[in-house]
């Protein structure tokens, strides 16, 4: 885990140069995702802060975002300071406690080496009936090549990814266009 910290450390400085991100995908993922003011939002991977901005549009009553790169951090919180913003410099892992009726991963699934452990661990933090979202904006083959040539384990198919969150989650929106990887589902009771 420390190469991948380093990684995103090393490169926070340009991130934003360097990646762009299309408001049209961000929209469409929010809209699947049953939004409503007052909720509570968790953003996993939060990165520099991309998604905090749109989450905000919502009225959300608390958004909590989490990174372990204490750089990309660090510019987040530069970006954008909202007292119903709290960003986070933590190991997913190590939250306990948060309770949220929305958790996304836009752009970072591929990052984690054990999704079924994700999985299960974000289920612990989403209440009953709370959804999560998992979203990459380039697409299945950019969660491909992320999680086998950069972190040599394979990335779960669509199929593969909604059997993986059965256990925990009723997966009721999908899409899969090439340009847009998107799986959704409610917590389970």
């Amino acid at each position: 885990m420390q190469s991948t910290r380093s990684l995103f450390n090393n490169r926070a400085a340009t991130w934003d140069q360097l990646h762009t991100h299309d408001p049209v995908k961000i929209s469409l993922m929010l809209a699947l995702s049953d939004l409503s003011p007052g909720m509570d939002f968790l953003d996993v991977g939060c990165g520099t802060g991309v998604l905090e901005p749109y989450l905000l549009g919502y009225q959300p009553r608390r958004v909590v975002a989490v990174d372990f790169a204490e750089k990309m951090i660090d510019i987040a919180r530069e970006k954008l300071q909202d007292p119903r913003v709290e960003f986070l410099c933590a190991d997913i892992f190590t939250l306990q406690g948060e309770r949220c009726d929305c958790c996304f991963l836009y752009n970072a699934f591929p990052h984690f080496r054990d999704p079924h452990g994700l999985l299960k661990h974000l289920a612990t933090l989403i209440r009953p009936g709370g959804r999560l979202t998992i979203s990459h904006a380039r697409g299945k083959s950019a969660d491909a090549f992320l999680g086998q040539v950069l972190y040599g384990h394979p990335v779960h198919p669509n199929q593969g990814l909604v059997n993986l969150m059965r256990p925990y989650f009723h997966v009721d929106a999908t899409v899969d266009n090439g340009a847009l990887l998107l799986i959704s589902g409610v917590r389970r009771p």
